[in-house]
């Protein structure tokens, strides 16, 4: 009997020590964002209803935004989410950014507050234009990441 708790230790032991050997190589292969207090964050804001034409310009401004500026994504210096305004704890952001509908927002944190922001309304003229479009949001995301 004391053979088979010792056996059952052992293995228990071995289990919980490959355990955690796992979780700690998963945890070295995450790529590190780092906290940082001065950041830019883009926001794609949406309705609840979304037409063709919503869904491609959120995904012509994520393509940009991850070919462009892999390195600020990965340190946490560029921020990307999408928003939608109709839910009730969203519906700040159209008066804080004076939304009235579908937009691309660029916002520069300085010290984790608000410091200016710019709303890309061009978007809506350059949807028939991945290239333009591309180039249009590449220069703003640049401009206001310079500023940082």
């Amino acid at each position: 009997m004391k053979v088979y708790a010792k056996i059952c230790i052992t293995l228990l032991i071995t289990l919980v020590g490959a355990v955690l050997v796992c979780s700690t190589s998963l945890a070295a292969d995450e790529p590190v964002k780092a906290k940082t207090s001065d950041y830019v964050q883009v926001y794609y804001f949406h309705a609840t209803y979304r037409c063709k034409t919503c869904t491609t310009i959120e995904q012509y401004s994520r393509e940009t935004i991850e070919a462009n500026f892999k390195e600020q994504l990965g340190n946490g210096t560029l921020r990307f989410d999408q928003i939608n305004f109709d839910e009730p704890e969203n519906r700040h952001y159209l008066q804080d950014y004076n939304l009235t509908y579908r937009a691309l927002v660029i916002v520069r944190y300085k010290g984790g507050k608000q410091v200016t922001f710019k709303n890309l309304e061009k978007i809506w003229q350059l949807k028939s234009s991945k290239a333009d479009f591309s180039s249009y949001v590449k220069t703003e995301v640049e401009a206001m990441l310079q500023e940082l």
